[in-house]
């Protein structure tokens, strides 16, 4: 009998396994296997009482919510394509996603009352509500009127079970399509980043618009632990967390680590076992730093892609050993550097964009995603990551495209021209900066102010966080595109200069 490697069955699974193990928290709230996986069923029934079926897609807009994680493990159950998205974004940046992915249903939380109304005048969109009323169907109603008996809709592991939002170099949303038979293995292979984790759990600092927000959660219940959510990946928060929680786990991007470490309040931190991080690139001195405050932990990063799930992972006794290295391939991954590009395949990997062949074929030569990361390997195969070849910044755990920032600056007061680079930063990978010309006599603005003109236009995480004056932006004779890796180089440059 076949076995199918649906997303839906690792809740299930723990469900059977471990009924009365919490499997989640966020804040005062709690839930365990048993209820998860009842609440996901009520759920399912309630969808499939709104008329969805197997391959609709739906779309979830709204702070993060155990009513998330609800409809999320409904969708899967039912063969439903779940597609989160940003809940900082703009109007006007949700309704270009809401017409690019065509949802059957977005699902909004009730705080939003007022965007959801907008996209209901706007788009014409089908929406329902939970958390909450609004202005559109009921979904906390219809899910209090649903059945908890099993569904009986078959779902393959070749179907797309989610859809994850990400920038392309002009800004316009590109849909990474997972299966579940990728998301399987992504969540399978969670175990070679943590061996074992008991009754504490593990912290996951991921929004859950983002894949890896859902990758820790599915490694967790895949091995029958617990998740622990926050809304708010600020120092104080997570220490609060770890306070109250005693976790074993806990996985944080640099910026996220050097904010709790720096954090002045005293709190637990003997019960950590696995402290561990990722980005293409972090100073050395931070893994020391990590170790010193949580004595017990060993240290690993890893680094990956929405579309190729977990490529490398790096242990705590190489981390000294080879620095700013990002490690060696996950099992059953397969890397190769061609013409300085790395690239990779493996049984992990999306199966395409979203209603973008022409972009898919670009990215998927031959079975092989090409990362647009520059890398180079050692004479033991460690490899490092050491530019980008596209031109989308990759800060933190976002991608972010220029021309998209740069259309949002326009009409700043004094500017001239501006161009959007990355710069290398050790807590976020890249930051965005802003090369600007100015009118003559006109003062260089502070972050503060270009903030201020893009609050509204486009989501917070897109900002820049440096801004520098240039006197003319490189640009191609023949078309006046601008020449980002010449303004980098000069940049980055000028910056080593200035802090030397």
């Amino acid at each position: 009998m076949r076995f199918e490697h649906t997303v839906g069955r690792i809740l299930e699974l723990a469900a059977a396994a471990v009924p009365s193990r919490l499997s989640v928290t966020l804040g005062d709230e709690t839930r365990t296997f048993a209820q998860s996986d009842r609440a996901a069923t009520r759920m399912a029934n309630a969808l499939l009482g709104l008329g969805l079926r197997r391959g609709d897609r739906l779309m979830y807009w709204g702070p993060m919510s155990l009513r998330e994680v609800d409809v999320f493990f409904a969708t899967q159950k039912i063969g439903v394509v779940f597609v989160p998205f940003k809940d900082s974004l703009s109007q006007a940046e949700a309704e270009a996603q809401i017409r690019y992915v065509r949802p059957a249903l977005v699902v909004g939380d009730g705080i939003m009352h007022r965007q959801l109304a907008d996209l209901q005048s706007s788009l014409g969109v089908r929406v329902a509500v939970v958390n909450g009323r609004g202005p559109a169907i009921d979904l906390e109603e219809a899910f209090a009127r649903a059945s908890e008996q099993p569904v009986e809709t078959v779902v393959d592991d070749e179907d797309i079970h989610a859809i994850f939002l990400t920038s392309g170099s002009t800004g316009e949303p590109k849909g990474v399509m997972v299966s579940h038979r990728a998301s399987w293995h992504r969540s399978l292979a969670g175990a070679t980043r943590t061996p074992s984790c008991g009754g504490g759990g593990e912290v996951n600092m991921f929004p859950l618009f983002h894949w890896a927000g859902w990758n820790f959660l599915l490694v967790a219940w895949m091995h029958l632990r617990t998740i622990h959510l926050t809304p708010r990946a600020d120092a104080g928060s997570i220490a609060r967390l770890i306070d109250r929680w005693a976790p074993e786990s806990m996985y944080a991007i640099p910026a996220i680590w050097e904010r709790l470490l720096d954090h002045g309040a005293a709190f637990e931190t003997g019960s950590l076992r696995w402290a561990r991080t990722g980005t293409y690139r972090f100073e050395p001195a931070l893994i020391e730093r990590i170790k010193e405050k949580f004595p017990q932990a060993d240290c690993t990063s890893s680094w990956g892609a929405t579309e190729l799930g977990t490529g490398t992972t790096i242990g705590d006794g190489d981390l000294k050993l080879k620095p700013y290295s990002v490690g060696l391939p996950t099992p059953g991954t397969e890397l190769r550097i061609v013409d300085g590009e790395l690239t990779g395949r493996s049984n992990q990997m999306m199966s395409g964009y979203f209603d973008l062949p022409a972009v898919t074929a670009e990215t998927l030569v031959d079975g092989w995603y090409h990362t647009g990361d520059l890398a180079e390997a050692d004479a033991d195969g460690f490899i490092s990551i050491v530019g980008r070849r596209r031109e989308v910044i990759r800060s933190g755990a976002e991608t972010i495209a220029p021309a998209e920032v740069e259309a949002a600056m326009a009409g700043l007061p004094g500017m001239d021209d501006v161009a959007i680079i990355g710069l290398p930063d050790p807590t976020w990978g890249e930051v965005v900066c802003a090369a600007m010309v100015l009118h003559e006599g006109a003062k260089l603005p502070v972050v503060e102010t270009i903030r201020s003109h893009l609050s509204g236009r486009i989501a917070p995480h897109k900002h820049p966080r440096r801004v520098m004056q240039v006197d003319v932006l490189p640009r191609t004779p023949a078309t006046g595109q601008i020449q980002r890796s010449q303004l980098r180089t000069a940049l980055i440059g000028r910056a080593q200069s200035e802090v030397g």
